[in-house]
C-alpha cells in the first residue's frame, strides 16, 4: 500500500466500535503536535504522555533500531506492557560530512543543530566541495501488548542545505514548521521552498516524519479492522481447565514426548511426525525463544539464555506455554521434542497423565558423526567439545536420568529409513505388535524400593540438610535395606543436577538435594501411584 501525499481520514477509525488507544511518548511538544495532526486527519486520536524529561536515555553509540528497542523497553518498564505506543527520532544525513558507513550528524542532530550556526555549516559545506545534499530522516519503533519486538516505520525525504540562512516568520498555528530546526535550513527535492516555511498542506508530501506516521497509521488501521472482526471471521481456542487432568483421548491420536541426547534423532522425529502424519510438533527450544525479546541488551547465547529463563520463569514454562497455546490441538495428537528438564515432563504427564516418554539414544559416536555431517552445533569440531557440548545439556536436570522416565525406547543408531519405520511404527500406536529397536519394557524399569537413586534424593529431601553417605546409609536403613556408603556416592555422584556435592577441607563429602533432584522424586511418585512407599 502506496503512502498517500496527504494524511487521509480512515473511515474504520470513526466506525469501528472498538477504538485503539495509542500513546506518544516524547517531551517535544512540537513532534506531539505534528503527530496528533497527523493522526486527526486519519480519524484517530493520539494521546501524550506528559513527561517533563525524555521518557528514555538518548545513547546513541547503539545505532537507531536499538535506541528505539531499548526506549521501548525502559517505558514500558515504567508504565507497563499493556498499552499501544510509540517512540520517534529523527536523524540527519549531511552529504559532505558523512562518509559511506556513518551518517553526520546522525541520530546526534538535535544536540548538533543547537550548537552550530547556518554560517559554521555553509562555510564547511563550502570549503568542502562536495555538495548540499542532505537526507532527514524519522524512525518510529510501535510497542504492541503482547508482541515481544517493537514494529519499526520509516520515513525520509532527500534535498539539499539552502543556500542562505532563513528569514522567514514563525508559525504559531504549526510550530514544526519552523526556522528554529533543520527544517528552516532545508529544502526537499522537487520543492523551491525550505520545509520550515511551506504551509502545512504543502507540506505534507515533503515532511519526513509525516511520511513515518503515515506508514505506522497504515499499520494501526490493519489492526483496527482485526480489532473489529465479526464473530464469524474468528474462532476461540480451547483453553486448559485451570486444574485437575485433561479427558482422555482417543486411543489412536498419539501424544509423544520425545526426549534423548544431542544428534539422537529428536527433530527428525518431529520432522517425520508432521510431514507424513500430519501431527502436530512443538520443539520446546522453539517455545522458549518466544521469551526471548528485543529489549535485552545483549543477545545471550541460547543456553545461557535457557538457564536464565528458566531460573526467572520457572523450570517448567516451556510446558506450561505448550499447555497454553496447544491445548485445542491435543485430540489431533501432539510430539513434543526437546524437552530439558524433569518439572517439563512433571507438568505435562501431571495435565495428560496418558502422554507417553520415549527416549530416543544412539551412542556418542554416532551422534557426534551426525554432528560432523550435519554442523548444526556451530564451531563444535572435536570430540572434547562435543561432550562438553553434552554436558552443559545435561545440567538441566533431565537427560542423565531420562531412562527412568521412559515409557518407550529407540535405538536409532540404523540408517534414516531404518529410523523413520521406528517412528511409522510408533505412531500408529499399536501397543500388540513388536518392531526391532523399539521397547516397550521399560516403564517401570525400576520399583521406588530397587531404586537407589530415589531413595537417596528421598532421605536427603525429608532432612532438608546436606548429609554425608554415612548419614544416608543410615537413614535408608531406617526404611528398608540400607544404601552403603560407597554405592550412595556412586549415584549421587553420577547426577550433580539433582543433588549439590560439597567436599570441604577435613570432613566428609555431603550431598544436599537440588530442585531438580526434588523434582525426580515428585515425578517418580507419580509414575508408580500404585506402588506402596517406602
Amino acid at each position: 500500500m502506496g503512502i498517500p501525499s496527504r494524511p487521509t481520514l480512515r473511515e474504520l477509525f470513526r466506525s469501528g466500535e472498538r477504538r485503539l488507544e495509542v500513546f506518544f511518548y516524547t517531551s517535544n511538544l512540537e513532534k506531539f503536535l505534528q503527530a496528533k495532526t497527523v493522526f486527526d486527519r486519519s480519524g484517530l486520536v493520539l494521546k501524550h504522555f506528559k513527561s517533563k524529561t525524555d521518557p528514555y536515555i538518548e545513547d546513541y553509540s547503539f545505532g537507531k533500531e536499538r535506541l528505539l528497542t531499548r526506549a521501548i523497553r525502559e517505558i514500558s518498564d515504567v508504565i507497563g506492557k499493556h498499552s499501544f505506543f510509540f517512540v520517534e527520532d529523527t536523524s540527519l544525513r549531511i552529504d559532505s560530512l558523512s562518509s559511506n558507513e556513518k551518517d553526520f550528524p546522525g541520530l546526534s542532530v538535535k544536540e548538533w543543530f543547537a550548537k552550530t550556526t547556518f554560517e559554521d555549516l555553509d562555510m564547511e559545506i563550502k570549503r568542502l566541495g562536495q555538495g548540499r545534499a542532505a537526507t532527514i530522516k524519522s524512525d518510529i519503533a510501535l510497542h504492541v501488548p503482547g508482541l515481544p519486538r517493537p514494529l519499526f516505520f520509516h520515513g525520509e525525504v532527500c534535498g539539499s542545505v539552502a543556500e542562505s540562512a532563513p528569514k522567514f516568520p514563525e508559525n504559531d498555528q504549526y510550530p514544526w514548521l519552523t526556522a528554529r530546526t533543520f527544517n528552516g535550513w532545508f529544502i526537499p527535492d522537487g520543492a523551491e521552498k525550505r520545509l520550515g516555511e511551506m504551509s502545512l498542506e504543502e507540506s505534507w508530501q515533503y515532511d519526513f516524519r509525516t511520511k513515518s506516521l503515515e506508514s505506522l497509521i497504515n499499520r494501526l488501521e490493519e489492526y483496527a479492522a482485526v480489532l473489529n472482526l465479526p464473530p464469524h471471521a474468528y474462532s476461540r481456542s480451547q483453553h486448559l481447565p485451570p486444574t485437575g487432568q485433561l479427558q482422555l483421548l482417543p486411543a489412536n491420536k498419539p501424544i509423544l514426548i520425545v526426549v534423548g541426547k544431542t544428534c539422537v534423532g529428536k527433530t527428525t522425529f518431529g520432522e517425520r511426525a508432521l510431514q507424513a502424519h500430519s501431527l502436530c510438533w512443538v520443539e520446546a527450544s522453539d517455545i522458549l525463544r518466544t521469551f526471548k525479546t528485543q529489549y535485552d541488551d545483549e543477545p545471550a547465547r541460547d543456553f545461557d539464555f535457557a538457564k536464565h529463563t528458566l531460573e526467572i520463569k520457572g523450570a517448567d514454562i516451556v510446558a506450561r506455554k505448550i499447555l497454553q497455546l496447544y491445548s485445542d490441538k491435543l485430540s489431533d495428537g501432539l510430539i513434543i521434542t526437546g524437552f530439558r528438564t524433569i518439572e517439563e515432563l512433571e507438568t505435562i504427564k501431571e495435565r495428560i497423565p496418558q502422554a507417553q516418554v520415549v527416549l530416543v539414544e544412539a551412542s556418542e559416536r554416532i551422534r557426534f558423526q551426525r554432528h560432523l555431517a550435519r554442523g548444526r552445533l556451530g564451531n563444535i569440531k572435536a570430540l572434547r567439545e562435543f561432550r562438553a557440548h553434552d554436558i552443559r545439556q545435561w545440567s538441566f536436570g533431565l537427560l542423565r536420568v531420562a531412562e527412568d522416565f521412559a515409557d518407550i525406547r529407540v535405538t536409532n543408531e540404523g540408517t534414516l529409513q531404518d529410523y523413520w519405520q521406528q517412528i511409522e511404527f510408533l505412531l500408529r500406536n499399536d501397543t500388540g505388535d513388536s518392531f526391532r529397536g523399539v521397547s516397550r519394557r521399560v516403564h517401570p524399569r525400576h520399583g521406588l524400593k530397587d531404586n537407589q537413586l530415589y531413595r537417596c534424593l528421598l532421605v536427603m529431601g525429608e532432612e532438608g540438610r546436606p548429609l554425608s553417605c554415612d548419614e544416608i546409609q543410615k537413614l535408608t536403613g531406617a526404611s528398608g535395606q540400607s544404601i552403603r556408603h560407597n554405592n550412595a556416592n556412586k549415584v549421587l555422584k553420577r547426577v550433580p543436577e539433582l543433588a549439590n556435592r560439597f567436599e570441604l577441607s577435613g570432613e566428609r563429602v555431603r550431598y544436599e538435594i537440588a530442585a531438580a533432584g526434588r523434582a525426580y522424586i515428585r515425578y517418580m511418585k507419580l509414575q508408580f501411584a500404585p506402588e506402596k512407599s517406602i
